[in-house]
């Protein structure tokens, strides 16, 4: 629990980064040198609708070793390391990073003592043996920095949160920095309701909510330390992982500052990146096309052809599952995809009316109204009208609003199989729709529409490929190869003849 946690603990500060040089045992976790606990939390904006601000109780403030501010923990668990390299513990507790403070810095604050409730061990971690030599050694290449005020840290800056992890040699290229999602800014009167001596915030305090750290960084207007170019990839994966929307608690009179102002400022105030910086980053992908997806690609829903999207591999609760499983067993391993397109091409009106999962009035009209939602502005009338989709029967209501809810026909660009919604692309590709709603990652100027083709002959060509790839493989290329991969895709009995293979 927050409220236990001790100096002496390791304190996760910050979930797992996208490491192009690896990710050492201990990043992320910080040495607690100071704890104060916070009764008495009338800082709190009192008119708050966000749970966590309203449900306070008392907030664990921390002061960690190598960290620019103090952190308001979120209440609940938080994670801690158990066991920790022995010279890094000797090292950070004789060489201490926050000066002794007799007093606690926050209001209706107090220095912990004696036995902590909710806490699983009374001791620290254990100390191991180092994991790589005590000696010095050259540093590891860093990311290029600069530094700038606190208070014009903006959203999307890669800051430096973590300055040092004992031995400094090991440190890896961008290890310590991680991106701010939030910001807010404390001035005037309302100091003095947080802190006990509003001289320290030096006229100002930033308020970052930072992702990967569960809670508040506090900064004094002091200068800090951010990237001048973040791995593009890394940057992109975080904005699309995002950690915590807002703050974790909301401060009276703490106000968000204009984004444009901030922007202005930072221009001034970043230099240009060294020539070399963009080599530090690798790319992670070996397609290019997968690379543009990761750093252009958007997330939403959009039309797709039927015909691009992968078929089934596996129809929980479908009551032909049996047939695909025993079509399935007529091809090699993993194989169960083309199974059940073959199993598509055998199944008639009647079978998938017998369905329940087919059991809509009008899948042409669900589908164009879903596509009519998401193509309208978020949050509008018209977005509006197209959710209440008085025109459709309440069955198809649903049917709907299951698109558009948590549980849309899932399907990045490229992808080989849906992540979600196998029971209903076969209804629609059953209704003989040739474009379909589907939500996930696209580039958004490419038009996944054409070409479009009936699901029968889309299904009968998926099978035909297949065997007359399978058997190419095996033959040569010729009459007896095209005329044996029609006989195997025609009569499925005849596969019984062929060698097992993988």
């Amino acid at each position: 629990m927050s409220t236990a946690l001790c100096p002496g603990d390791y304190l996760q500060i910050a979930s797992e980064r996208m490491a192009v040089d690896g990710v050492p045992e201990g990043e992320g976790f910080a040495r607690i040198e100071r704890v104060e606990l916070i009764s008495d939390i009338g800082f709190l904006a009192p008119d708050s609708t966000r749970l966590r601000t309203r449900a306070a109780r008392q907030i664990a403030v921390v002061f960690c070793h190598g960290m620019p501010g103090p952190v308001m923990l979120r209440q609940g668990d938080q994670w801690t390391l158990g066991e920790v390299d022995g010279d890094r513990a000797r090292w950070d507790s004789t060489h201490p990073w926050w000066p002794k403070m007799p007093e606690p810095l926050f209001t209706g604050g107090h220095f912990p003592e004696g036995p902590r409730p909710f806490r699983s061990s009374l001791q620290g971690p254990d100390l191991i043996p180092s994991g790589s030599s005590s000696k010095s050694r050259p540093p590891r290449q860093r990311a290029a920095v600069f530094d700038k005020p606190a208070h014009t840290v903006m959203v999307g800056d890669y800051l430096q949160i973590h300055a040092l992890r004992h031995p400094t040699w090991d440190m890896r290229i961008d290890e310590g920095f991680h991106r701010v999602e939030w910001i807010g800014h404390l001035t005037g009167e309302a100091l003095g309701g947080v802190l006990n001596d509003p001289t320290w915030a030096r006229g100002r305090l930033a308020l970052a909510s930072v992702h990967g750290l569960s809670g508040i960084l506090v900064l004094p207007e002091i200068p800090v330390t951010v990237l001048v170019q973040p791995n593009p990839e890394r940057r992109r994966s975080d904005e699309d992982e995002a950690w915590h929307e807002g703050p974790f608690y909301e401060l009276a009179g703490a106000t968000e500052p204009d984004l444009t102002a901030q922007q202005h400022a930072d221009a001034r105030l970043r230099p240009q990146p060294p020539e070399s910086e963009a080599a530090l980053y690798p790319s992670r992908f070996s397609n290019p096309t997968q690379r543009a997806l990761h750093l252009d690609g958007v997330t939403r829903i959009r039309p797709v052809a039927a015909s691009q999207l992968p078929w089934p591999h596996g129809l929980f609760k479908c009551p032909y599952g049996e047939r695909a499983k025993d079509l399935a067993a007529t091809y090699p391993k993993s194989h169960s995809q083309t199974a059940h397109a073959e199993l598509f091409t055998q199944l008639g009106e009647q079978d998938f009316a017998a369905c329940p999962y087919h059991q809509a009035d009008d899948w042409r009209a669900v589908s164009e109204t879903v596509l009519a939602f998401a193509r309208a502005e978020p949050d509008s009338d018209e977005q509006d009208r197209h959710y209440d989709a008085e025109h459709l029967s309440d069955r198809d209501r649903a049917w709907f609003r299951s698109f558009i809810g948590r549980g849309p026909i899932r399907w990045d660009s490229g992808q080989q199989r849906l992540t979600n919604g196998q029971h209903r692309l076969c209804a629609l590709r059953a209704a003989r729709l040739e474009v379909v709603p589907v939500y996930g990652r696209h580039l958004p100027d490419d038009d996944e529409t054409t070409p479009s083709q009936d699901a029968q002959a889309h299904a009968r060509r998926t099978v035909e490929d297949f065997w007359s790839a399978h058997v190419t493989a095996v033959l040569k290329p010729g009459l007896l190869s095209t005329h044996l991969a029609r006989l195997l895709a025609r009569y499925p009995r005849l596969r019984a003849l062929l060698p097992k293979s993988e």
